[in-house]
């Protein structure tokens, strides 16, 4: 792949990741609910999601949604599901900071990134459509590898940095007093994406 068209993807990738989505706002949530650590954790679980989907665009992933196409609706009524019960979550939440054990909370937040990234029809979209175009089954191994660990590496680089922002003590300081509020916010904005990924789905 030429340097041109290695610049043209990355550039594509950044695009679709400073996007607000679901993953953003799952990543910003944590980071102010449970702390730094957990933001990063979630950080690393979307960007091993989509570590998987690069690694599907290069062996195929277009020419597996066209062939099996309930796979696709299928993941669609998924992920609005979880959206949706993730959403709930925040409109239940208290606004109040959970004393749970850190590495637990850890795993539980990357957890949630990978799933919340894994189940988001618009990145099934993106991969199998947009960068399916460029990414070809048939490049080398070194090329190949290059471009997941690039591609896994921005992703997590950004959303890394989502989380180091919105854990800072000044902007943490800020929202503590607001959290309940923030909280209302985050669920209904998931809750409004899950319908619009469902409407899709079952038009």
């Amino acid at each position: 792949m030429s340097p041109h068209a290695l610049l043209l993807v990355l550039t594509i990738h950044a695009m679709a990741l400073i996007s607000p989505g679901p993953d953003f706002a799952v990543v910003t949530r944590l980071s102010i609910v449970s702390g730094r650590g957990a933001g990063i954790a979630a950080a690393a679980g979307v960007a091993s999601a989509i570590g998987l989907y690069v690694l599907s665009c290069l062996l195929g992933l277009s020419l597996l949604l066209h062939a099996l196409p309930m796979l696709s609706w299928l993941l669609s009524v998924v992920g609005a599901a979880y959206l949706a019960y993730l959403g709930i979550q925040c409109l239940t939440s208290q606004g109040t900071l959970p004393e749970a054990d850190p590495q637990r909370q850890k795993g539980k937040a990357f957890l949630t990134g990978f799933l919340t990234n894994l189940l988001n029809p618009k990145a099934m979209v993106y991969f199998g459509s947009i960068l399916s175009q460029i990414l070809k089954p048939n490049m080398s191994l070194r090329e190949n590898l290059s471009i997941f660990a690039l591609l896994v590496m921005e992703s997590f680089l950004w959303f890394a940095f989502v989380a180091w922002t919105f854990s800072s003590p000044r902007i943490l300081d800020w929202l503590r007093l607001r959290l309940k509020w923030f909280e209302r916010f985050v669920g209904v904005a998931l809750i409004g994406l899950a319908v619009k990924m469902a409407s899709v789905a079952l038009a």
